[in-house]
């Protein structure tokens, strides 16, 4: 159901494109409450699991608020990624072409910051529950050393997506993530788990596609209209 509602909330969000036309400053405006949902996201997914809130009322408020957060920013990733497309191919003109950057570089924070929680999340969830862990790791064939390996790779993964802007690490850490993905999936379909436990890693697949996309455009626009040289004499 979870897989259902990620890919239908992101295929209703890339089809607003063709319902409803908005100018670059209003699809800006859209990136930055992006950012602001997925920032607020991620502060009450660290209050839900780790504060040790005892109110079960409370917990099932906060468990809906964070479902319906989620489901807004993956709506409003799948309109972001489409408009990305569609404005790319159409615009030469270079003030537009300066919009489009900025909606670019707002998605890639989003996104950026969306899948370095998951990763970072998981790692601690991981480090809070290692005798379950172990026993899966041994369960499915691995040995104990891969579980740190990974312990320590999707943390490096996530720190490699959020300074992309400041080391370019972005494209290689999401390769490497999602090479990591296809190897949980691969496990779980191994070891004939319910479908239902690969959920997750198809989502954090799809977002990892998502977030290359978002890299190679921004790639483009930028041999697309490189910056001026400003010349002072």
């Amino acid at each position: 159901m979870d897989i259902m509602i990620f890919t239908g909330t992101l295929l209703l969000g890339g089809l607003l494109n063709f319902i409803k036309e908005v100018d670059i400053r209003s699809a800006r405006r859209i990136a930055g409450i992006y950012i602001f949902i997925v920032l607020v996201a991620a502060i009450y997914t660290w209050i839900f699991h780790f504060v040790g809130i005892k109110d079960a009322d409370l917990l099932k408020v906060i468990g809906i608020f964070l479902k319906i957060m989620h489901i807004i920013a993956n709506a409003v990733l799948g309109y972001l990624a489409t408009y990305i497309l569609l404005t790319f191919q159409q615009s030469d003109d270079q003030d537009e072409n300066e919009g489009l950057k900025n909606i670019i570089r707002l998605t890639r924070w989003a996104a950026s910051i969306l899948i370095a929680n998951t990763f970072i999340l998981a790692t601690v969830g991981k480090s809070q529950n290692m005798a379950y862990m172990f026993g899966f790791f041994r369960q499915s064939g691995y040995a104990n050393w891969f579980l740190y390996f990974i312990m320590l790779v999707e943390p490096l993964g996530a720190l490699g997506i959020l300074f992309h802007y400041k080391l370019k690490t972005g494209p290689l850490a999401g390769l490497g993530l999602i090479v990591i993905m296809l190897g949980a999936i691969y496990t779980h379909l191994h070891n004939h788990d319910p479908l239902s436990d690969s959920y997750d890693a198809v989502i954090q697949l799809i977002n990892l596609v998502l977030l290359l996309f978002v890299y190679y455009f921004e790639r483009q626009i930028g041999k697309k209209h490189p910056a001026t040289p400003i010349y002072i004499v």
